[in-house]
């Protein structure tokens, strides 16, 4: 078992509008980047994580692991994040554990039982119910904004990335507001955990948490059936 305070580390979210990145370094020392740049991941990833490595005084070589957000979230931002989290893991030969939101919103709620939602299209969620900090990707589904309060029910709720009390003033607050408030040092915490326990994902095998099929995935399923 490794020290996880010994380890420099990288963590990696595109799973929503946000870009959330964080490096953990020198013992106990932590940077943080949280910058709204919508759909373009792709455009500014590299070059952030670049930037962050470069305010630490570290270089990719010097990192000991990878933490990379699995969502769930925008299939592209995911592609992209995960797609940069391997090719580091694989040209530095290093380890890497992929967490989902629904691991971090766990986290954050602690023992208390609660709905999560994840924003998932324009008028649908991501929904699960988290129970005393466990959760199961079975039990997430894909709700129309229009059904949330029906299918939540009188239990206490909270969101990642959404303004429920604006939008739903009927429900039952997990949280102050009932948002989830997060960044990369929430993916360190529950990263860093598995890494110093000599834990890490098979890299052909970490894939984004996307519980449905992309409309790309379904479009060519499409072609290959009127074939």
């Amino acid at each position: 078992m490794t020290d996880s305070r010994e380890m420099n580390v990288l963590a990696i979210d595109t799973a929503t509008a946000t870009l959330n990145l964080a490096v953990c370094f020198g013992g106990d020392r932590v940077v943080k980047l949280s910058e709204h740049i919508g759909v373009s991941h792709g455009q500014f990833l590299i070059k952030k994580i670049g930037d962050l490595l470069e305010s630490t005084g570290l270089d990719r070589g010097d990192l000991d692991g990878i933490v990379a957000s699995t969502g769930p979230g925008s299939f592209t931002g995911l592609r992209v994040g995960l797609a940069a989290a391997k090719g580091m893991a694989v040209a530095t030969d290093i380890p890497i554990v992929g967490v989902s939101l629904f691991d971090v919103a766990a986290h954050r709620l602690g023992e208390r039982d609660a709905w999560v939602v994840v924003p998932f299209k324009r008028d649908e969620y991501f929904v699960a119910l988290v129970t005393r900090g466990t959760w199961t990707p079975e039990n997430v589904t894909a709700v129309a904004k229009t059904a949330l309060a029906g299918i939540v029910g009188d239990l206490p709720v909270a969101a990642l990335a959404v303004d429920l009390a604006g939008l739903y003033p009927q429900l039952t607050l997990a949280e102050p507001f009932g948002r989830i408030e997060y960044d990369g040092g929430d993916l360190l915490v529950l990263g860093q955990s598995r890494l110093s326990a000599g834990e890490s994902d098979d890299i052909a095998r970490l894939e984004p948490l996307y519980l449905m099929k992309s409309q790309a995935e379904i479009r060519y399923a499409r072609r290959h059936r009127e074939q």
